[in-house]
């Protein structure tokens, strides 16, 4: 799998598939390119199939100290990372995918910032999360989750991420029964979790108002058509449904079974199925318009 040099950082890359159209896969914190291994090869039979490394994760550029974090890891930046990595493939146009926090508001980002370049936009397992300024984003949390993250925060900047993957076990924060069942998946998440840097767990990225009004507007304006999938067992999936229907009302969502907040690895046959059969649809109504 190759590595380019965009956008000022070393990118990490896999491109499979030969299909006439581009679907982009975009993961969360703390994982990589690699959470999209039961997905990509589905998703290549029809599509040309692009996955990144999120910088600050996997083989992907890296900061070294805290005072470079902050205006290293925004959504801004990591927008601009798809955009030029898009261009470093020559791709007009493509379908985006975004798993979680950070994949859903880096794909969303950059298709407020080139709208005709996305074909359709697939948002996991997240609404967008918009924090007022003097607002953290663990403030938008359920007490709950917000004290497992800030626990995990406490444990990443003592003794690093393997030391958070197993804090997580017992905090089993956004974790639930399928995961914590599954020895493969734990031993997936075990691997992701040593490539990722504590810094870039330690800097979650916020989404401010205007930037979450900036990609309303652009779905509303270019009728970009917009696929919500959510597992049942994630916290409050329907409130997250609910969140995106205000926000832009003719958006298409699903609620999978058998798994939750990590629908892609706890349920990849119905979440291929699912992403493979709205893209269908949009290809379908393109050809008929």
């Amino acid at each position: 799998m190759p590595t380019a040099r965009l956008n000022g950082i070393d990118l990490h890359y896999d491109v499979t598939g030969d299909g006439p159209e581009t679907l982009v896969l975009v993961h969360n914190v703390i994982a990589n390119m690699s959470a999209y291994d039961d997905n990509a090869p589905a998703f290549a039979e029809h599509f040309r199939t692009i996955r990144f490394d999120l910088r600050g994760h996997g083989r992907s550029s890296k900061v070294d100290t805290q005072a470079q974090a902050p205006d290293f890891y925004t959504f801004e930046n990591t927008a601009a990372d798809l955009a030029a990595l898009l261009d470093h493939l020559g791709v007009e146009r493509c379908h985006l995918l975004g798993q979680a926090y950070w994949g859903v508001s880096t794909a969303s980002t950059f298709m407020a910032r080139h709208p005709e370049r996305v074909q359709s936009l697939t948002a996991v397992s997240c609404d967008l999360l918009a924090t007022p300024d003097g607002q953290g984003l663990f403030d938008r949390l359920t007490p709950e989750l917000r004290a497992g993250f800030e626990r995990l925060h406490e444990v990443a900047r003592r003794e690093g991420m393997l030391a958070v993957f197993e804090a997580r076990k017992q905090t089993r924060t956004f974790w639930g029964e399928r995961l914590m069942a599954s020895p493969a998946i734990l031993e997936r998440f075990r691997q992701m979790y040593a490539d990722t840097s504590p810094l870039t767990f330690l800097n979650f990225p916020l989404m401010r108002p205007a930037a979450k009004q900036a990609i309303c507007d652009a779905l509303a304006r270019h009728r970009i058509p917009t696929f919500v999938l959510m597992g049942v067992q994630d916290p409050h999936p329907q409130e997250m449904i609910a969140h995106w229907k205000a926000d832009y009302p003719d958006c298409h969502a699903l609620l999978l079974p058998d798994c939750g907040h990590y629908v892609a690895i706890e349920n990849p046959a119905d979440f291929n199925r699912a992403v493979l059969n709205f893209l269908a649809g949009v290809q379908a109504y393109d050809g008929a318009a």
